[in-house]
């Protein structure tokens, strides 16, 4: 499995899915084997299927996709691929990554090739793109394409993959033998396993339309309700742009970064799966945890209503965060989410949401307001506070109390008295386990060497204590959660020429009538 998520080939388009529990017409198929001339368009390659509550087949660096291609030309030894016959469909029980890397060889698609074009709207990824691009490169040094064989009628048209048949199982049975083959090494974790044994629950579909952005493979196409048919994609679609846009850049050359890192690769399931849960208050363990033995699963969500409300909330919530809705915080990614070398934290992003939930549900988010500015100035000065992975305050559901409690804690401080440097120092004595001072400067690569990634990401985000602040609560404003105030009000007849503008987060526009009464009432 990769490692790094953003570095991986996406194959998903290559087998298409289908539900394991239709009954199409009759097709016997017992073939020993497969040929690689049978995965070219023709009648065996259109039997073939993947079950529809598989994982997306995205989880293989360009090397091994390459490895693979060489190991079958080389003639050396692949495992069989294990096989489930339903009807005129063939579902891929175990190897559909192996079994997709050679359909990717001989269409040649890599993830941007027609049939992913065609799955994904003809909207591509750009890291997606990269990395078709650099499969085909490392190809074309080795074996070369597979149109370089197809006219050849040698050794190689008649190599052939083992194939093993699942015989006289039902398809629960089949389902159930797909979840404890794949368990059985490194290549499924526990989340893909609750995912998979709940697949049409309303969370496990809403994790999958967010995480790709309401494209690839319709897992609400078994909703009865046409409106949760309808919207269910274009929910998807609206939090992925929200979570993903702009796109990450590597290294990072601006301060604009999106509100959730790259949205590419197995960790965006991952992070959509904790969101939901946490916007809709669902008491499940978290992404990074086994479902305990016996624990009532998710019901099947058939209509689709379930999952539209799932999708609202959340949308909700992270416009919340960050957006031009007009109560909207707009809060600074870069700031709160992103370690100094440029790496996305989810768990900084749930524990704020998080406690942002709370300070609505409490009536404190005016308070976190009015002091703003300065919580801001000391997140800037010490970023640790609210990056749980360089200190000892934990990660996790397990640990999100112990976060809110904390931020509350520097809340508290900051109204009694609006000081950074006061407010750290007493935290400091509450919380022994916060870091003393920041982590060690990741753009210190030594001596002697080119600027890594990470030293790169680190120069640009320095320019956080120059960004542009909000023209009323003073804290930072990034280009998703911005929108032009007039200085001079335009009821009171303020023009609209430039110098009577500055830009402010919506939802101090939003109350700026509001809190100058207040301000007025209090002598201010």
């Amino acid at each position: 499995m990769a490692k790094d998520g953003k570095n991986v080939v996406n194959l998903d388009a290559l087998i298409p899915r289908a539900d394991l529990f239709e009954q199409p017409t009759a097709v016997n198929a017992d073939s020993a084997s497969l040929r690689i001339t049978d995965l070219e368009p023709g009648v065996t390659y259109g039997l073939l299927r993947k079950p529809d509550f598989q994982r997306e087949t995205a989880n293989w660096t360009p090397r091994q996709v390459v490895d693979l291609i060489e190991t079958f030309c080389a003639s050396d030894i692949i495992p069989a691929i294990i096989l489930w016959q339903n009807g005129s469909q063939v579902f891929v029980v175990d190897g559909a990554h192996r079994l997709s890397a050679l359909v990717a060889w001989v269409h040649n698609d890599f993830g941007a090739g027609t049939k992913s074009l065609a799955m994904y709207g003809g909207k591509i990824p750009d890291q997606q793109r990269a990395m078709a691009e650099q499969t085909a490169a490392m190809l074309s040094q080795s074996v070369g394409p597979w149109s370089a064989y197809k006219n050849d009628n040698g050794i190689l048209s008649m190599k052939q993959l083992p194939v093993q048949w699942i015989e006289g199982r039902s398809a629960a049975q089949a389902a159930s033998a797909f979840i404890r083959i794949n368990q059985g090494g490194t290549i499924i974790d526990q989340l893909e396993v609750r995912i998979l044994s709940e697949a049409r629950s309303a969370l496990s579909v809403a994790t999958r339309v967010i995480a790709r952005g309401g494209k690839g493979h319709p897992y609400w196409q078994h909703f009865t309700k046409d409106e949760a048919k309808a919207k269910t994609p274009a929910l998807g679609a609206d939090i992925y742009k929200l979570l993903y846009d702009p796109p990450l850049e590597l290294p990072i050359k601006t301060v604009e970064v999106p509100l959730a890192g790259l949205g590419y690769g197995p960790t965006v399931v991952r992070f959509a799966f904790d969101l939901v849960a946490l916007a809709n208050g669902l008491s499940v363990p978290d992404s990074t945890r086994k479902a305990k033995v016996g624990a009532e699963k998710q019901a099947d969500d058939l209509c689709g209503l379930d999952t539209l409300t799932y999708l609202k909330r959340t949308k909700r919530a992270v416009q919340t965060i960050l957006s031009n809705q007009p109560f909207s915080l707009g809060l600074h990614p870069a700031l709160y989410f992103y370690t100094a070398g440029g790496s996305f934290q989810p768990a900084a992003f749930l524990n704020i949401l998080a406690w942002v939930m709370s300070l609505e549900k409490t009536g404190r988010l005016d308070n976190f307001r009015k002091v703003r500015g300065v919580f801001e100035d000391l997140i800037l000065a010490h970023p640790d506070l609210i990056k749980p992975s360089v200190h000892k305050l934990g990660t996790g559901t397990r640990s999100r109390s112990k976060m809110t409690d904390l931020l509350d804690k520097i809340l508290e401080r900051l109204i009694d008295t609006p000081d950074a440097v006061k407010a750290w120092a007493s935290l400091r004595k509450e919380f022994p386990n916060l870091a003393p001072d920041e982590a060690s400067d990741p753009s210190n690569d030594g001596a002697g060497k080119a600027f890594s990634e990470t030293a790169k990401n680190a120069v640009t985000l320095s320019d956080l204590h120059t960004t542009p602040r909000c023209g009323l609560c003073n804290g930072l404003l990034h280009r998703n959660g911005k929108v032009v105030d007039h200085i001079e009000e335009k009821s009171k007849g303020g023009s609209s020429h430039s110098k009577n503008g500055r830009w402010v987060h919506p939802i101090c526009n939003s109350n700026r009538d509001k809190d100058e009464q207040a301000a007025m009432k209090a002598g201010v």
